[in-house]
């Protein structure tokens, strides 16, 4: 395709379009070339899936510099560079750094080949390139990100799905042993299986919470209005405690909480003290209303969590080092999530002869505090 020279400073704007329309195989053999040089992942990827959206991109810049500027950027009333990031994550290799190399590369080819062809660019030409490209790069990024969460999420879905059928059977199986069978041990075995598989269960919410935590996604919060202590007094009922006494303490009131994350909150913090504390002693939680804030405190005496760890207790995946208890890490960052979630914050105190305390802190009434999506 030829070329279109302009050297007049007052270049009309359709003219500068026409011109910049004429330059597109050049911008795009040249870019190209950068890419697959500079772009390891771009490497192994045929010309049709490389260059993707970006022609209709450049047509698109070609329409932001017309005179009658039915678009003020390429990128408006278009999701095209949304799609363009989302092909990236599906169809290739691409890291978010590839995909934002690749449009700087783009953008540095395009305003070197204006450069040379002698097309002049007032200042708003100017802006209307380089700010499309950046909001292109911007949704790009969006949908790259947003493609990534959508595997991540149907995978976890899918895999939790196929593993809870069969430990389904199996439970069903095994408490059918024990409601039928007269042999003492077929029975405790079968209890024992049972037992086994509600903690395998549990494991497999745990890799959904981890799904949810790693993206930073906000918890699906059903908020209603219930009693904080009943709810407390629930839990300790249903926790076997294997002979370890659990106090209760506080009063009793109400406010408007997400009732389903709030119990696990409180499972996961009273299954910690039952871990990690002196078995010997009992585990105390008290439930409290002070300036319109609800303080939930769960407390075990017994060896403090090293100073050093206090701060990574929060951080996936992170365990105390020098205790042999099976498990993620998961929880105290679910626990994080949910009360930060509902406007709270949850605080641990632990030192060697006070034992250790973890107190949340959340609004009486949450529902302000949380997102209208996540309601």
């Amino acid at each position: 395709m030829n070329s279109i020279s302009l050297s007049s400073r007052d270049t009309p704007a359709d003219d500068l379009a026409l011109a910049l329309s004429a330059c597109r195989d050049e911008v795009l053999d040249q870019w190209t070339r950068r890419v697959t040089a500079e772009v390891q992942a771009a490497t192994a990827l045929g010309k049709p899936i490389l260059v993707d959206t970006l022609p209709v991109l450049f047509a698109d810049i070609a329409e932001a510099l017309r005179a009658d500027k039915k678009r003020d950027i390429a990128t408006s009333g278009t999701n095209l560079a949304w799609l363009h990031g989302r092909a990236r994550a599906n169809m290739t290799e691409y890291g978010p750094q590839d995909l934002i190399r690749e449009l700087q590369i783009f953008r540095d080819v395009l305003f070197t080949v204006v450069k040379r062809k002698g097309l002049h660019l007032r200042k708003r030409d100017a802006e209307v390139i380089g700010h499309s490209i950046e909001d292109a790069t911007r949704e790009s990024v969006v949908g790259y990100n947003a493609a990534n969460k959508e595997v991540n999420e149907a995978f976890i879905t899918s895999l939790s799905h196929d593993l809870r059928n069969p430990l389904h059977v199996v439970s069903a199986s095994a408490q059918l042993i024990q409601m039928t069978s007269s042999d003492p041990k077929a029975s405790a075995l079968a209890k024992h299986i049972v037992e086994k598989v509600r903690e395998a269960d549990a494991m497999i919410q745990t890799l959904l919470d981890a799904a949810v935590l790693k993206a930073r996604m906000n918890l699906k919060l059903r908020l209603v209005q219930f009693d904080m202590m009943a709810l407390v007094e629930e839990v300790c009922a249903d926790i076997p405690v294997e002979g370890q006494r659990v106090e209760v303490s506080g009063e009793q009131f109400s406010g408007y909480w997400c009732r389903t994350s709030m119990k696990r909150v409180i499972e996961n913090l009273t299954s910690n003290a039952q871990k990690y504390g002196d078995t010997s002693q009992p585990i105390r939680l008290a439930v409290h209303c002070v300036d319109d804030r609800m303080l939930l405190s769960v407390h075990n005496e017994g060896k403090p969590i090293p100073e050093a760890e206090v701060r990574g207790l929060f951080t996936m995946f992170q365990r105390i080092e020098d205790v042999d208890i099976k498990g993620w890490g998961l929880g105290l960052p679910f626990v994080q999530n949910v009360v930060e979630s509902h406007g709270g914050s949850v605080v641990v105190d632990s030192a060697e002869g006070r034992g250790t305390t973890f107190t949340i802190s959340v609004p009486i009434d949450a529902r302000p505090y949380v997102s209208r999506q996540a309601t």
